[in-house]
């Protein structure tokens, strides 16, 4: 191996190195300057919800989520302050499937990493 190959080679595991540290510390990051939603269907009549507040970074997010089940767990979205979750009877955030909505105070940081929100 010549030493062009070779320092590209270490050039590009350093790569890697520096790349796996960015993405564990992002995760660590989140935690404690944000949670994910855990939503809760107490009427059994829920299949999408919409999210609305402040990310991690302070910035607006919005995303409509599908919710197969009692309980779903909208992972890779972290959120902070006050949320309001929407509720809709279809899977798509339809507005003509409208069926209630909440507002939710969501913790910069916490022990764990999800706050638990309910129909």
């Amino acid at each position: 191996m010549n030493v062009r190959k070779k320092v590209a080679a270490a050039a590009g595991a350093a790569a890697l190195a520096f790349a796996g540290v960015l993405g564990s510390a992002g995760q660590s990051l989140a935690a404690s300057n944000g949670q994910q939603i855990h939503f809760h269907d107490s009427s059994s009549s829920v299949y999408s919800i919409r999210i609305e507040g402040y990310n991690q970074n302070g910035d607006v997010a919005s995303g409509c989520f599908a919710t197969p089940g009692k309980d779903t767990w909208v992972g890779g979205w972290w959120w902070k302050g006050e949320v309001t979750v929407t509720f809709y009877k279809n899977s798509s955030c339809s507005f003509a499937t409208y069926y209630g909505e909440t507002n939710a105070w969501v913790p910069t940081s916490q022990s764990g990493d999800w706050t638990t929100v309910y129909s």
